[in-house]
């Protein structure tokens, strides 16, 4: 029995002394707080939005880094929604060259993303500077999912044989859809 009692107790102060080993392993632990992770930052059913940091010895280049590293990641979402819009619209269509109608609608798709990148504005940003001088630079920005609807709906009427296999009225509908999901995937 006391060989029981000597266990339990020798048991219970290597236990308590991993916990304080944990606790004190714990505490070297920081949380970061990372500016703008509010809704109003998250891509919706109006805008693509996208937040990115850039890290540098130069504030300038930081900012750089953030406001490239933000584009790229609005682009992503746009090709993503539109290459769904395009395979939704596309199989739903009896279109009699489906490859080359595929295509087609692709590269308008990557043309229509790198002109309308240029319309992305910053909503906010905050910069940083730690105690061995690199900046770091958060940028939030955004985009109208409107002006790409626009841009895509202009492109594919410019080409006569996209024009008759894309019913423009399907395609502004397929990309609401896709649009309302952002809502219901956050």
């Amino acid at each position: 029995m006391k060989t029981y009692v000597i266990l339990f107790v020798l048991s219970a102060l290597v236990l308590s002394g991993c916990s304080s080993k944990l606790k004190r392993a714990d505490s070297k632990l920081k949380r970061i707080e990372q500016p703008f992770t509010a809704n109003k930052y998250a891509t919706d059913k109006k805008h693509y939005r996208a937040i990115a940091e850039g890290k540098a010895y130069d504030l300038t280049v930081a900012k750089r880094i953030a406001e490239t590293n933000a584009r790229q990641a609005i682009a992503s979402q746009m090709e993503v929604k539109v290459r769904s819009v395009g395979e939704q619209f596309l199989q739903n269509r009896a279109v009699s060259n489906k490859l080359e109608t595929t295509s087609k609608y692709e590269d308008i798709t990557r043309t229509v993303i790198d002109e309308t990148l240029v319309n992305v504005k910053i909503i906010d940003q905050e910069s940083f500077q730690s105690k061995k001088g690199e900046y770091v630079h958060y940028v939030a920005m955004e985009m109208s999912t409107a002006q790409l609807a626009d841009r895509m709906e202009r492109g594919i009427s410019a080409d006569e044989q996209l024009k008759q296999d894309f019913d423009l009225e399907r395609f502004r509908k397929i990309y609401e859809e896709e649009l309302e999901k952002l809502k219901s995937d956050r």
